[in-house]
């Protein structure tokens, strides 16, 4: 029997009674898209789902998306990507997801979901924050909603690296950096299944707004993006080994919490990902 609970923060629940490895029923899933789309994430508790189940589940939700950074695939699994803190990756590669964004925004068709199946967590750190951009949106004055009605933000890979505190992300090769141009996106977007608007992506990859002064442009975003990061839109969940964390990217923005190299097998973090484009298949 499936079970439901509230995460301890404004947004997201918990899901107990589900095996993965035992597959999915429709009926199941479709509760699963449901809920998800009420509350923005879920967290599916106590799984032992080896690769191929983890991304069978994953291809249930849409098209797994293969990182523009090819050299972060996984070997033998290019539809998911190994992040952490593993004695073989460098600062970049273990905080490459420390900074508030949304899971490929840059790219013109954009992630719908984002998973992470926990493998190995420390003892100490190695959070998820998550803000919920629906509740930030439905809470602005009527004047603000309607002066951001209609405008387009422009996205680029890295393009607010290092810019209001955050870390820089790793600087694409000329051919990866082909591959995902500048693509424009509305600044209150509709979701693709339920139709609810959100702010979209004003955080990590927006850097202007199309027709607007660049400095206006700037201070709007950056308005925005503080607006969403109060705490009583925001969520950071702690990992238990076996916890896979579903988020709407259409309506998040997330951030991993900084961290360092592991000194002991205890603080090591690994967590397999996996993003999706498109609807899930029960809406297709």
């Amino acid at each position: 029997m499936i079970r439901y609970e509230k995460l301890d923060g404004p947004f997201g629940r918990s899901v107990y009674g589900l095996d993965l490895a035992a597959g999915v029923s429709d009926e199941t899933f479709r509760s699963l898209t449901k809920v998800l789309y009420n509350h923005r994430l879920l967290v599916l508790k106590s799984q032992a789902c080896n690769v191929d189940e983890y991304l069978q589940f994953g291809r249930l939700w849409g098209t797994p998306i293969q990182h523009v950074v090819d050299t972060s695939r996984m070997p033998d699994y290019p539809d998911l990507l190994a992040v952490g803190n593993l004695p073989d990756k460098d600062d970049l590669s273990r905080n490459s997801a420390a900074f508030w964004h949304t899971d490929q925004s840059y790219e013109a068709d954009v992630a719908t979901a984002t998973m992470l199946y926990a493998r190995k967590m420390p003892d100490v750190g190695g959070e998820t924050r998550l803000v919920d951009t629906k509740a930030a949106y439905d809470d602005l004055d009527i004047s603000i909603k309607e002066n951001i009605a209609g405008l387009t933000a422009i996205h680029f890979y890295g393009a607010t690296s290092g810019r209001d505190g955050e870390r820089r992300t790793r600087q694409l090769t000329g051919t990866q950096a082909a591959r995902v141009p500048p693509v424009p996106h509305p600044l209150v977007r509709p979701h693709t299944v339920t139709g609810e608007h959100a702010l979209y992506a004003v955080a990590g990859t927006a850097f202007t707004i199309d027709g607007m002064e660049e400095g206006k442009a700037s201070g709007l975003i950056a308005q925005l993006k503080e607006h969403c990061l109060q705490d009583k839109y925001l969520y950071a969940h702690k990992y238990a080994v076996g916890d896979i964390a579903i988020w709407d990217t259409q309506m998040t923005l997330h951030c991993a919490t900084p961290i360092g190299a592991p000194t002991t097998p205890e603080s090591e973090r690994l967590l397999w990902r996996i993003s999706v484009r498109g609807k899930p298949s029960i809406y297709q």
